[in-house]
């Protein structure tokens, strides 16, 4: 069959009619570009908006909870809870106006927002706290709220009072440990609390003649001048102006301060008519009074409506007219509120800080170990239940470490300075040991870990070294002598003495005798001879023929002495008594030496007899620390 042959006006008809396709599908497509949405077609979020109005409202939260309840509220922190708040309210706004059809990140930002806020005002409100192990700036800080913050974290407080012009009273002004200093081994730190102005303080006073009173009650109000008198006298200068001052320049606050102030020529009245004196100063009250001539005196008592030092009361009603020198006024000045001492037995530290400070009491905490009174529990106090005190009387509480429990020491030394460190008594025992170094401790009469009871004394076995037989030496050569004892491991010294008995050269004596029992390592003095005493050349007889009484005691004899110290005035003793067995002495007893030692058993005159050769009869003063 023959083929059709195609014509080039059919192929120009297939091309046209695919180009208008493709034409009328890009018209489609430019069309749906083009459509715009309905303006009726609103994508509603409920969820979205929901979280957005929370996040407005927990904005302003934050920002009331932090202005009305977070401590020390500065400008800086108001200002930056307000930027949140407007920020909170430009992005709500901003986030339900746009109309998307997805908002999930704005959902997300949403709930992270309302997060923060929540968190922040929850932690203002001290629902819940983060655990902090770093040490607070406790400046400015009340007392009980360290003590609070010390029973939370098992420290120590030692209170050191202060004077303090800046600082109110019973707020810290210092600590020995840095804030942001770590937690971990903290056993104790110390804060400096103010007790308010130092009394004793120097200040500089100023030459204040011609001054109005005015002035001058504001300079010693302002400066806590406490010892200022006045007294009024008739001149011809301006009334109520200082007119003789009887010091001025540098002074201490409590140093009395006499000023002179004029009533003018003449006093120009009989009578006064007596204003209400309730309310102030003492101070001011007894310069009102001198002002006007008036005779007064001042008492003291309690008052739980008057502050302390203001006055309370008058015997004679204000407005009363008085006659000048005359009628004699009585004041009654506030010491306070009558404080009854409450069962302090009964309370805790925190308990007895608050209930101090809010009597404007003063305190001091000491502590002791006690086996049967409960950690931080009150043991005593200088002050009985039912006790009146006035304002400013302090208060002295011993609180309980809770039972003593023996710790484990590297050495005796450790051991003594824990002792004493706790005022624990402690008594020595004396053994030869082979196994433990002279001056260290065997044993201790409490083991690791045990309660050492209350008063009950730690006994120490301290070894005096390896034990060792002292061997004879007498009758042997300066040098056999030396070799022997340097062999059983002693040391030795030597001294000279004249015998009529033992030739030149041969040991007289030994200082320890043989088969005594001592520390090895003991020195030995040896006497060595030096022969027959030569004869004098002349001799002495009696005028009337008779022979002279024989002395009691023949001072010839004798031997250098042999001082050494020992770990404490016990042991000292028994090895200058073991050293030197023929010598009388007489032992003295003292806390410290002219030479400033400290260190027990050491012998303060060591240095002056040591080596020195001292007879037999007389008796040897020797001064050793206990």
């Amino acid at each position: 069959m023959a083929r059709k042959k195609k014509s080039k006006s059919d192929d120009f008809i297939k091309i046209e009619e695919k180009d208008k396709k493709v034409v009328i599908e890009e018209v489609k497509k430019e069309e749906k570009k083009n459509v715009e949405i309905p303006r009726n077609k609103i994508y509603k979020h409920p969820l979205t908006n929901f979280v957005l109005v929370l996040v407005l409202l927990s904005s302003l939260a934050f920002f009331i909870i932090g202005l009305f309840f977070e401590k020390d509220y500065s400008i800086t922190s108001m200002i930056s809870s307000l930027l949140l708040v407007v920020f909170s309210l430009l992005y709500v706004t901003f986030s339900m106006t746009i109309n998307r059809k997805n908002k999930s990140i704005i959902l997300l930002s949403g709930l992270f927002l309302l997060g923060y806020f929540t968190y922040g005002s929850l932690l203002t409100l001290e629902v819940f706290k983060i655990p902090n192990n770093r040490v607070l700036d406790f400046s400015g800080m009340e007392l009980t709220e360290v003590i609070s913050w010390s029973e939370e974290n098992k420290i120590d407080i030692v209170q050191d009072y202060e004077y303090s012009d800046m600082i109110s009273e019973y707020h810290i002004i210092s600590q020995s440990v840095r804030a942001g200093t770590k937690l971990n081994g903290l056993k104790s730190l110390t804060v400096a609390v103010s007790e308010g102005p130092n009394p004793s303080k120097e200040v500089a006073v100023p030459n204040m003649v011609n001054w109005e009173s005015e002035r001058v009650l504001e300079f010693i109000k302002n400066n806590y001048l406490s010892n200022v008198d006045v007294d009024f006298e008739e001149s011809s200068k301006q009334k109520d102006t200082v007119i003789e001052q009887n010091k001025s320049g540098n002074m201490r606050r409590n140093e009395e301060l006499e000023l002179v102030f004029s009533y003018g020529e003449e006093l120009g009245f009989d009578e006064v008519k007596l204003r209400d004196l309730s309310g102030m100063t003492e101070f001011e009250a007894k310069f009102y009074l001198k002002q006007n001539q008036l005779k007064y005196k001042f008492e003291e008592v309690f008052s739980s409506k008057v502050k302390k030092g203001l006055v309370v009361k008058q015997d004679v009603k204000p407005g009363t007219m008085v006659a000048v020198n005359d009628d004699r006024i009585t004041v009654s000045i506030s010491k306070g509120p009558e404080i009854k001492i409450p069962d302090l037995k009964g309370m805790s530290m925190t308990d007895i800080t608050e209930w101090v400070i809010k009597n404007k009491l003063k305190l001091e905490f000491t502590d002791k170990y006690d086996d049967s009174i409960e950690e931080n529990s009150v043991i005593s106090a200088n002050y009985k239940e039912g006790e009146i005190v006035a304002e400013g009387t302090e208060i002295e509480v011993v609180i309980s470490r809770g039972k003593l429990i023996m710790p484990e020491f590297k050495s005796y030394n450790d051991f003594k300075e824990w002792a004493d460190k706790y005022d624990i008594r402690y008594e020595e025992k004396h053994e030869f040991s082979s196994s433990v170094k002279a001056g260290e401790a065997i044993k201790y009469s409490y083991k690791t870990g045990d309660t050492i009871r209350n008063n009950d004394p730690v006994v120490v076995t301290v070894s005096d070294g390896k034990e060792s037989s002292v061997p004879s030496v007498v009758g042997l050569s300066k040098d056999a002598a030396a070799s022997k004892l340097k062999s059983a491991g002693f040391g030795y010294g030597f001294v000279y003495s004249y015998s009529s008995t033992v030739s030149k050269g041969k040991v007289i004596r030994q200082s320890i005798s043989a088969g005594s029992k001592v520390a090895e390592g003991t020195t030995i003095t040896v006497t060595i001879s030096n022969g027959k005493k030569p004869s004098s050349s002349s001799s002495s007889s009696s005028s009337s023929g008779s022979s002279s009484s024989k002395p009691t005691c023949d001072t010839s004899k004798g031997s250098a002495l042999n001082i050494q110290n020992g770990s404490s005035g016990s042991q000292t003793v028994s090895m200058i008594k073991q050293l030197n067995p023929n010598h009388k002495f007489s032992f003295n007893y003292v806390t410290s030496c002219p030479n400033g030692s400290i260190a027990p058993g050491s012998v303060c005159n060591g240095a002056e007899l040591d080596g020195v050769w001292k007879n037999y009869c007389n008796t040897i003063t020797i001064t050793i620390i206990k």
